[in-house]
């Protein structure tokens, strides 16, 4: 009896051990909050988010969010995967949809492809599209491309443009963005974003959105290890447009495993 037993444990860490060496990725939970002006009260949710399969090919993101936006309760999940082809190559595909919002897309879509340029591989271009659908009919196809350029000291550029075409409508809105940030795995990372240009589409009740209008947008993201495994996240965001401003962010907690 002792030697099936011994035959067994020994059987189930052969299937363990690859998963286990495979089980790198963190997972994290926290809420957020909005003000926004003229008359449209505030954002507020909690949020649940991971990633598994850091350090190999194939890396999973899932994310799930339940919140109250524009007055209307929302629940929202993304389901992705980025995928490692050769040393120079990689793309990304996700899957997101939502319950019973009518200004959260009721599907999206998102895929890219990534290419890491010069001989240290150190400047990536990719290039992406994005394709939305809401419960009103209203139809959003955005292709994209930015380049990151790493830096020495830890330092990170960024910078890109994307067209979105939304129908009924035959809206064509484009917007830019340019960042910067920080990034020291295990101890500290951080990112300033601005970008701008034209909104195609923005539901804010039913039968109810604001179309082709200028916005601007300038967000900060910190993540502060406080110990080997687990650490914090901070995200502030300034959202000004014509119809309203939108003011405040996100704050959780993760666990690095």
């Amino acid at each position: 009896m002792r030697r099936i037993w011994h035959t067994a444990l020994a059987a189930a860490g052969l299937m363990i051990a690859p998963l286990v060496a495979y089980a790198h990725g963190w997972v994290g939970a926290g809420g957020s909050f909005y003000a926004l002006t003229q008359g449209y009260g505030h954002f507020e949710g909690i949020y649940a988010r991971g990633v598994f399969g850091e350090g190999s090919d194939t890396i999973w993101n899932w994310e799930a969010d339940h919140g109250r936006i524009f007055g209307y309760e929302e629940n929202y999940g993304v389901f992705g995967v980025t995928q490692t082809f050769t040393s120079r190559w990689y793309g990304y595909a996700s899957l997101a949809a939502s319950t019973n919002s009518d200004v959260v897309p009721s599907q999206r879509i998102d895929a890219s492809l990534s290419y890491k340029a010069w001989p240290d591989k150190r400047l990536v271009a990719t290039a992406g599209y994005t394709g939305i659908a809401f419960r009103d009919g209203h139809r959003d196809h955005g292709y994209w491309f930015n380049v990151t350029g790493y830096l020495p000291d830890r330092w990170v550029a960024m910078a890109g443009h994307g067209w979105t075409f939304s129908d009924p409508g035959a809206v064509l809105a484009q917007r830019s963005f340019v960042a910067a940030g920080y990034q020291h795995s295990g101890h500290m990372e951080a990112t300033v974003r601005y970008g701008w240009g034209a909104e195609a589409y923005l539901p804010i009740g039913p039968q109810l959105a604001l179309v082709d209008f200028h916005s601007h947008t300038l967000a900060f993201t910190w993540r502060q290890w406080l110990g080997r495994h687990f650490g914090t996240d901070v995200y502030l965001e300034r959202f000004t447009s014509p119809y309203y401003q939108q003011t405040g962010g996100a704050i959780g907690v993760f666990y690095h495993f």
